[in-house]
């Protein structure tokens, strides 16, 4: 067997019709991956990976492997040595695999000069080096995988006829049909849960996953009982014994009926190796488990299809390997990508627009520069997904204010896993999590909430609650037993407090405590200086002073202290105000107010992770208090421009319009929200008399189980604006005077999420994806020499080696004279 695989190979070498197959085949990668304008150009492209060559590659396959498999058996039997090859001591199985390994062998060879690109990428990185190693050596498992799949099909035709050309095209037809036919039909989504079957007995769903740096057993499963069953079928088509070919169907039956079971089996019991750097591939245990909750099919409808710039592209690709991961999990995720400008029509298209934005779904505006001068393109890159009758949409695009737009693409690259996985769980969700807003004590009217209040209820059944001295309010008595025993839960999982602003008396923060204490979450927006901006309204200037919550040594318990002080910064929002008259008009502008600092949130917590700036009005600074057992994580902190004014403070319109001395703003990052973990000791422990304690109506616990509350110094960071002119309520976070979007709704949502959410499913969000770009200003500086490089020295090493072959073949038989 060996003799003979060697002589395969000496053949293919020692023919110049082989060098050439192969030095095409380089040339068609080189062009269109370093030289020709198109998507696949890999510096137009812009990011330190392969990517272009392994969807590129297979094509490229289609034609080259059937011209290298194609004198297996054929040139055998045109030239009549196919019966002297079955009269050699080798059994029919011994010659299949010699030819198919050597048909594998060339494959490779041919596949070894494309190290060029690698090495290219690798030191056009920026940094250098900034490629995913295992990422792109899974992604070259994939395409040998792919490429020993058609070898087996190239021998397999070859041996049905003695016409190479034959044998070419039946090649090329099966390898084409095997590879991109079972994806059309579908494509064609005729017949309804069964094209996912369909769909997967074709090469192009199990490369595409081994392309991406993952290496699944059942990809792995898939390839080898393909490459066995061409085999087979070549075993079969080449028994010259009438004899034999009586019992050999039954043989190869039987294989194909093994074959089945194997990838069956495989498919229940599978095992998944991710080879990227950051494990990008990796599902965490969150997402897995509201994967295993699901019951019926998911669909995915993506707006993200058509001809987008290098980094839209990205997200696009990332949003279709992020679907695949999840429909390797669960089978039912069905998604189909969606080009809403595709109508030529212009009519049709803006119809196309205002149903997706009245549906949910945000459009962004592309700005490109061309040759034509600057274009716009308009896009909607989000989704919607429908799960039993239900339809959600959501964004997979998270822009940032302040962020180039490469770093917030990738960070929404990031959130995919959390972006889908959320919105599964909220569809199959058949209990929604309670939250409650407290009433009374002051806090924001129902005008002022009413934007938080409707997206929360989306997501969790709202409602609002008064304390009023109700030692149920929060709790309720539920049965422990069938023996009349009952124990405490409580009624809700997370509580609001926003902005009270009268004092709370001992009964209503006793209540709150014991609402803690069985694991209650609770979020804090509380101000501790009293002023807004409405005080301002008829006067310049007025007075912040402290409010009397009786809130202080409760929060002090639980390791937190908020300080009588305002905040200014010099990051802040500006507001609209009169700087001057025209005549008799006013002149109306934007100026800087000092005591709206923008907070940029930079802790890398997963909720505040990747947000946009906040806006906060009249914010005080907290600091943290030993408690033990408690986990202290600064969330929101002012800018490193900041001060802090004690109270009484004179707050004066006119600081707006004077230059202020930056060297007061020396205060850096002053803490404005906190999240405090852990088992929280009540207020009144020791402090109740034995018959309260010891009541089951009260059912009193002096510590508390494992539970989260988050205490922000700004009650306005949850409050909507009204318009000025309708009085009708604007979005949360919307400013309407710099006419911005800011990341307080996503804040609150988060925030929330993180206190309600049981499953863990936030967690997620902590995932990173590093930036791999490549380094512009080398390409700029030399990109034809780059371009020259991966063009001809791959080819160039295969001349090289097909000379130096040569010569050793020469000197190795030449005659001594």
């Amino acid at each position: 067997m060996y003799t003979l695989f060697i002589k395969e190979i000496r053949s293919f070498l020692n023919s110049l019709i082989g060098y050439i197959v192969i030095a095409v085949f380089l040339l068609i990668n080189g062009l269109f991956l370093w030289v020709f304008p198109m998507e696949f150009n890999i510096m137009n492209f812009g990011y330190a990976t392969l990517d272009s060559l392994f969807i590129l590659s297979p094509f490229v396959f289609l034609f080259l492997i059937p011209a290298l498999t194609m004198r297996s058996f054929s040139e055998e039997k045109r030239i009549g040595s196919h019966e002297m090859l079955f009269t050699k001591p080798l059994t029919d199985t011994q010659i299949i695999l010699a030819k198919y390994l050597a048909g594998f062998s060339l494959v490779v060879f041919s596949l070894l000069p494309t190290l060029v690109y690698f090495f290219s990428v690798y030191y056009l990185g920026y940094p250098q080096g900034n490629i995913d190693v295992g990422g792109t050596v899974g992604s070259y498992i994939g395409l040998l995988f792919l490429g020993a799949s058609f070898v087996a099909i190239g021998v397999f035709c070859s041996s049905l006829t003695d016409n190479q050309i034959v044998s070419f095209i039946v090649a090329v037809f099966l390898c084409l049909f095997l590879y991109m036919g079972f994806e059309f039909i579908y494509g064609l989504a005729l017949f309804g849960k069964v094209d996912l079957f369909i769909q997967s007995l074709g090469m192009h769903a199990h490369y595409r996953s081994l392309s991406r740096g993952v290496v699944d057993s059942r990809d792995l499963i898939y390839f080898l009982s393909l490459i066995t069953l061409f085999l087979l079928l070549t075993h079969y088509s080449l028994q010259h014994n009438k004899l034999r070919r009586l019992w050999l169907p039954t043989r190869l039956i039987t294989a194909v009926i093994i074959i089945i079971c194997v990838n069956i089996i495989g498919h229940y019991f599978f095992t998944r190796i991710d080879l990227t750097a950051e494990k990008r591939y990796t599902l965490s245990t969150a997402s897995k488990k509201v994967l295993k909750k699901l019951d019926d099919t998911v669909y995915v409808e993506v707006y993200l299809e058509g001809d987008f710039p290098s980094n839209y592209k990205r997200l696009r690709n990332a949003t279709r390997e992020m679907l695949d991961e999840l429909r390797a999990y669960y089978s039912d995720v069905e998604y189909e990508f969606v080009n809403p400008s595709e109508s030529p029509i212009e009519e049709e298209r803006i119809n196309t627009y205002r149903l997706l934005q009245e549906n949910g779904l945000q459009h962004t505006t592309i700005t490109r520069q061309g040759k034509d001068g600057v274009s716009q393109q308009l896009i909607f890159p989000g989704a919607f997904i429908t799960y039993k009758g239900r339809k959600m949409p959501v964004q997979l695009l998270q822009e940032q204010i302040g962020v180039v737009e490469e770093e917030y693409i990738n960070n929404s690259i990031q959130n995919l896993e959390y972006t889908f996985l959320n919105a599964f769980n909220k569809l199959s969700r058949i209990q929604k999590p309670r939250v409650a807003f407290i009433k009374g004590q002051g806090v924001l009217g129902d005008r002022f909430l009413i934007d938080i209040a409707n997206t929360l209820s989306q997501d969790y059944s709202v409602e609002q609650v008064e304390l009023n001295g109700n030692i149920n309010a929060l709790t309720e008595r539920v049965p422990k037993d069938t023996l009349g025993n009952y124990r405490i839960t409580n009624r809700f999982n997370t509580i609001i407090l926003a902005q009270p602003t009268r004092t709370f008396d001992e009964k209503d923060k006793f209540i709150i405590d014991q609402f803690i204490m069985h694991g209650g979450r609770v979020l804090w927006l509380i101000d501790p200086v009293g002023i807004s901006m409405d005080s301002l309204q008829n006067q310049n200037m007025t007075l912040a002073t402290p409010l009397n919550l009786n809130l202080e040594d409760q929060l002090f318990g639980y390791g937190v202290r908020l300080n009588y002080d305002l905040i200014a910064d010099l990051n802040c929002l500006p507001i609209m105000m009169i700087t001057g008259n025209a005549g008799n008009t006013p002149q109306f502008n934007l100026v800087p107010w000092y005591f709206f600092p923008l907070i940029t949130p930079t802790n890398n917590h997963v909720i505040v992770r990747n947000l946009n700036a906040l806006k906060t009005q009249f914010v005080s600074s907290l600091d943290t208090i030993e408690a033990p057992g408690i986990k202290k994580t600064i969330l929101l902190a002012s800018s490193a421009y900041s001060r802090s004014m004690r109270t009484p403070v004179v707050v004066d319109l006119n600081m707006a319009r004077q230059k202020q001395d930056e060297r007061l703003y020396n205060k850096k990052f002053l803490p404005v929200a906190v999240l405090l973990e852990g088992n929280f000791k009540s207020l009144y422990a020791n402090r109740m008399a034995s018959e309260l304690t010891d009541n089951p109506i009260i059912g009193f616990k002096e510590q508390s189980k494992p539970t989260a509350m988050i205490v922000v110094s700004d009650g306005d960071i949850i409050r909507n604006q009204m318009h000025r002119k309708t009085g009708q309520p604007l979005e949360l976070g919307y400013d309407q005077d710099t006419r911005q979007m800011l990341g307080n709704k996503d804040f609150i949502l988060n925030a929330v999420s993180y206190l309600s959410d049981d499953d863990g499913l936030i967690s997620i969000r902590s995932r990173e994806i590093k930036i791999r770009l490549l380094d512009r200003t080398r390409i700029n500086a030399s990109e034809l020499f780059w371009q020259i490089l991966n063009v001809v020295a791959p080819i160039v090493l295969i001349i090289v080696f097909g000379i130096a072959w040569t010569i050793v073949r020469r000197r190795k038989y030449a005659r001594k004279i």
